[in-house]
């Protein structure tokens, strides 16, 4: 149970981090980064950071808000070089959060799997799920993994019968699923209009390039489970449901709806009348898009 520690003081990490992050990154003369980055827990709030890991994670999240403060203030002096420096920084602070997410693990071990399902025989293949299995037990206190076995069993199913088309699917599906489950940092958006503030300074384009990146510190917020409850984290989860339906992304949406109703659940368990009629009225919107998802 080390293991789950780690991720749970991980994700703790993560919420409160990034809240700070902004007071750390500004510098005088320079635009200060107001924001934070976004993150979505799908843990109970009770956790302990571990020393070392807040060190490491603050100074990644931190630096990333301020090599985007330190660029906008070179834009405002017109050092379109020293701009670009600052934002080509950025990338390893990036890839050390990603890193270090909960199914970093996992994802890779899925890969392997479906790299393998190019050239080796099935019952090689199936070795590979030995180790997503492990991870997944790992996570089951961190995310919802029942979907996810069920793809992991299918794979194994069609492995065991020789389908490769079909394990390769249900692989995907696995992926897909432990992707959008788990408290990814949603760093995209942030990472893409960096990149475009790159190219418009390329372009000596430096108004559309601070543009870019202020919106990219506007973009970014942090949301803690100090102040959110399972209503308004069942909420959330629903909403990005709808958002991933629209979006035909509905093995995405399935999984957003097993967090919702995670959450739903501990609502339930209040002793608040109120959280409780609450709970109840999110139960059905989750089923109404459920019966929608079949």
């Amino acid at each position: 149970m080390k293991s789950t520690a780690k991720y749970k003081a991980f994700l703790a990490t993560l919420a409160l981090l990034l809240a700070t992050g902004s007071a750390m990154a500004g510098e005088p003369g320079k635009p200060a980064a107001t924001s934070t980055v976004v993150e979505e827990i799908t843990v109970t709030p009770a956790r302990v950071v571990i020393p070392q890991e807040w060190r490491v994670l603050s100074r990644a999240a931190a630096a990333i808000l301020r090599h985007i403060a330190d660029a906008r203030g070179d834009i405002a002096q017109n050092e379109t070089k020293a701009a670009l420096k600052e934002l080509d920084k950025i990338g390893p602070e990036v890839a050390l959060i990603k890193d270090g997410r909960p199914v970093a693990v996992i994802e890779d071990h899925i890969r392997i799997a479906k790299k393998h399902l190019e050239y080796e025989k099935t019952t090689r293949v199936a070795d590979d799920l030995i180790p997503i299995a492990s991870d997944l037990t790992l996570l089951e206190d961190i995310i919802p993994v029942a979907r996810a076995r069920q793809h992991l069993a299918a794979v194994r199913k069609h492995l065991q019968s020789g389908n490769r088309k079909a394990a390769g699917r249900e692989l995907a599906a696995l992926e897909e699923v432990v992707g959008y489950t788990e408290v990814d940092l949603p760093l995209a958006e942030t990472v893409r209009r960096v990149q475009k503030a790159r190219t418009y300074l390329k372009d000596d384009r430096l108004k559309e390039a601070d543009e870019q990146l202020k919106a990219a510190e506007e973009g970014v917020q942090v949301i803690s489970l100090a102040v959110e409850g399972p209503v308004e984290m069942a909420g959330r989860h629903l909403q990005q449901a709808k958002i991933h339906h629209r979006a035909n992304r509905d093995e995405a949406a399935r999984a957003d709806l097993e967090n919702a109703r995670a959450w739903i659940m501990r609502a339930r368990q209040s002793g608040d009348r109120k959280v409780q009629e609450q709970a109840a009225q999110l139960d059905r919107a989750v089923q109404a898009l459920a019966e929608k998802l079949q």
